[in-house]
């Protein structure tokens, strides 16, 4: 929801006191003028609240004239309905230009960057946490002060944005892996059904700041690093983001991304989708598999171009020769009672074994559907 900043003066028919009024009403200039405003004496001080967010905290109303003689002021908002209906300055002059602009700071109630380890599917916690964001004019507002009243508008933005990001193991590989997240210097490692949360919004998370992860999939038993994935996310001016991240081998997926909070309009953004389409990283469909059958080659088997085996285990009692060529073996395994001889790719949705070994470097994509 946006919000503009009105200004209205006035100056008395007789003699030279005079005042102008601050008051917030909605963005729409007809309302604005339209709305049924008291102008009478009130005293400098507290404002109150009303619906302005509960994380502005003080706004500073700056009416400067071409001598740079300041008339603003500084108000506090309140909560419990103690303080003024709007914002008065005292002793602006009339027959003038002045330029207005204003500033706001924010409530450190919710600010905070960490990497805990964390329910990953519960992030209202810290989607409700209050945010810290600053608001200020762009540029300043110059306006002509006649005698009678006078309405300023000031669209109130802030650069300031959060990054709330969870990740979790996919529920195949919660039993054997372990997941850890890296950030710069922090770093959680967890397990089974448990995740990571990380939360970002402090004076320095401004727009176009980004943070990295680095994430890896471990094997519990070996100890070895089974996938890799680096990710990295960007701040975006006036913009709460919640991201969440399940990570398998060979996919990362995120969604759901909501918006939180906004006095300059809060943007709701999508993060990035990929959620795992049953495809591995090489393409093979691994959720279409039928009955798996053997095919067995006497001998040595060689390729003589790109060939793929669907729902079949392939065996050869010699060398499997690859020539060059890809061999694609869809939902089954490959094995050589001999050796696997490059160059050339194998991608195989199981296992891939060569007992005399392998040789002249052929590529190896083992297990891509397990």
């Amino acid at each position: 929801m946006k919000k503009v900043l009105v200004v209205l003066s006035m100056i008395a028919l007789v003699g030279c006191t005079k005042e102008t009024v601050v008051v917030i009403e909605d963005d729409n200039c007809e309302e604005c003028q339209g709305a049924t405003i008291s102008l009478v004496s009130q005293m400098r001080g507290p404002v109150n609240r009303d619906d302005m967010y509960a994380w502005i905290d003080v706004i500073t109303v700056v009416a400067e004239d071409d001598l740079g003689n300041d008339y603003g002021d500084e108000f506090e908002l309140v909560d419990d309905n103690s303080g003024a209906d709007g914002f008065y300055l005292e002793q602006v002059p009339t027959g003038e230009t002045i330029d207005f602009s204003a500033s706001s700071t924010s409530k450190d109630d919710g600010a905070g960057e960490f990497l805990v380890e964390a329910d990953p599917n519960n992030l209202d916690v810290y989607v409700n946490r209050m945010p810290f964001a600053e608001y200020a004019t762009d540029a300043p507002v110059s306006q002509y002060i006649e005698n009678g009243d006078n309405l300023v508008y000031l669209q109130m933005n802030t650069n300031h944005g959060r990054l709330i990001s969870s990740f979790q193991l996919a529920d195949n590989i919660q039993s054997g892996y372990n997941l850890v997240v890296t950030r710069g210097a922090s770093s959680e490692t967890v397990t089974g059904t448990s995740g990571v949360v990380s939360y970002w919004n402090t004076a320095t998370s401004t727009s176009g700041e980004d943070q990295t992860f680095v994430l890896e999939v471990k094997d519990i038993t070996t100890g070895q690093v089974v996938f890799t994935r680096t990710i990295t996310e960007t701040i975006v001016a006036s913009t709460s983001t919640t991201s969440k991240y399940v990570v398998g081998l060979g996919f990362v997926e995120d969604s759901t991304v909501e918006v939180i909070f906004s006095w300059q309009v809060w943007n709701e953004e999508d993060g990035d989708d990929e959620t795992d389409d049953g495809l591995s990283d090489n393409g093979l469909d691994c959720s279409s598999c039928g009955g798996v059958t053997n095919q067995f080659f006497p001998g040595s088997y060689s390729l003589s171009g790109d060939s793929v085996w669907e729902d079949v285990n392939i065996s050869a009692t010699g060398d499997i020769n690859l020539n060059g060529y890809t061999l694609t073996v869809t939902c089954g395994f490959v094995s050589a009672n001999v050796r696997i001889n490059g160059p050339g790719t194998i991608i195989a949705a199981g296992g891939i074994q060569a007992f005399g070994g392998f040789q002249n470097n052929p590529t190896i994509y083992a297990n891509e559907c397990y």
